[in-house]
């Protein structure tokens, strides 16, 4: 078996036995439909995600902290559309609502965030260049669409899977986030 095969195995065995039991997900994190559209041109690639949940996606930013994710194959420079107030991470929230869009790098739970599906890799995810990324992204009522994604934010990586997922994140002394815990939800 290859190296990347050796890891990636791992990694989609973790996500088929992490998500939560379809009666503890809330609606508005139920996935009823996505998809990934690729757009190609002499100048550029884009990718555009669309997808579709089964309750109204609420936007008063009283919700708690989750989102959606493009996974990548490797979990690196994973695309996130979340909400996490009040930790403020980004130049382009969205208020009240608190979503903005991120390029992460996920990795293994560390004992901190021991039970998650992933923990975020906050120094590689911080050096990404996209990680306060702005692109254009919607919710209306229950569809969610971000577009216009350079693929080269993605270190030209497929997306793989569809999630949502609930963030948990663990405070230092001066209340500073020490670590981000990943708990997918459900994922198509």
């Amino acid at each position: 078996m290859s190296p990347q095969a050796n890891f990636i195995a791992p990694v989609l065995l973790a996500l088929s036995l992490s998500c939560v039991a379809a009666e503890e997900v809330p609606d508005y994190m139920r996935l009823k439909s996505a998809r990934a559209v690729w757009h190609s041109s002499a100048k550029d690639k884009t990718l555009s995600i669309q997808l579709e949940t089964r309750q109204e996606v609420p936007m008063d930013g009283k919700a708690g902290a989750f989102g959606f994710a493009a996974l990548t194959r490797d979990t690196n420079n994973v695309l996130v559309l979340v909400t996490h107030l009040p930790i403020d991470d980004s130049s382009y929230e969205q208020t009240p609502s608190g979503f903005h869009t991120h390029v992460l790098d996920l990795r293994a739970p560390t004992p901190a965030c021991k039970g998650a599906t992933f923990e975020v890799d906050l120094e590689g995810s911080g050096k990404n260049r996209a990680f306060d990324a702005d692109y254009a992204w919607s919710i209306t009522r229950d569809a969610i669409s971000i577009k216009n994604i350079p693929v080269a934010d993605l270190g030209d990586a497929g997306v793989e899977r569809i999630a949502s997922f609930q963030v948990a994140p663990v405070l230092d002394e001066q209340g500073k986030a020490a670590n981000l815990c990943i708990q997918v939800m459900e994922q198509i």
